[in-house]
Parts: C-alpha cells; structure tokens; sequence
C-alpha cells in the first residue's frame, strides 16, 4: 500500500485535513488507513478520524480524507459519534465478567 498525503492546516477547527491518495489492490480498511497515516504524521491513532475512503470500480487507486485534531476534546465535539465508533480509536476494551456457574 502507496500513500501520498496533502495536508491542510483548519486553525477554526482546531485539526489538520488530510487527503490521502493510495494506490492498493484492493480498498484498504478504515483501521490500516488510520494507523499508516498516524504513523507517517507521528501523531496519536486517537487523534485521527477517517471520514471516507473512496475508489472507482476496477481501479488499483483510492482516495481518504481524514481529520487530525489538535486535542481530543475537540475530535469528542466535532465529529459524529457513528464516525467515531466506526474507526474504534476511541473505544475502551470491554471487560470479560466471570461468571460463578457451578
């Protein structure tokens, strides 16, 4: 997986746009996106929120627009919660309950 990355400063929303332009064979997840980007930005997976990954039909290319906020608070305020869920940058592992069966 190839990626190009345009970056566009927003100061009013306090985050940085991304256009990434990558060249797979297939539409990479949401989560391979998320953590290629974070990693070539070097910032923190829980900052970033993919938006939408597009690719033509048949086509080795796509194109992902992603928001890398300065703070958490403002990812929490800004961006919607199914968007939020979808990624799973922010969610907490669930705790397995034991159960006293016997």
């Amino acid at each position: 997986m190839n990626i190009e990355i345009e970056k566009q400063r927003n100061e009013l929303l306090h985050r940085t746009n991304i256009i990434a332009k990558i060249t797979a064979i297939k539409t990479p997840q949401r989560k391979e996106v998320l953590k290629k980007v974070a990693a070539m930005l070097g910032v923190d997976e829980k900052l970033v929120a993919v938006d939408t990954i597009n690719q033509d039909f048949g086509k080795h290319n796509c194109v992902a627009y992603l928001k890398v906020y300065d703070d958490i608070k403002y990812l929490k305020q800004l961006e919607q919660e199914y968007k939020i869920k979808r990624t799973g940058s922010l969610e907490e592992p669930k705790k397995e309950e034991k159960s006293d069966e016997e």
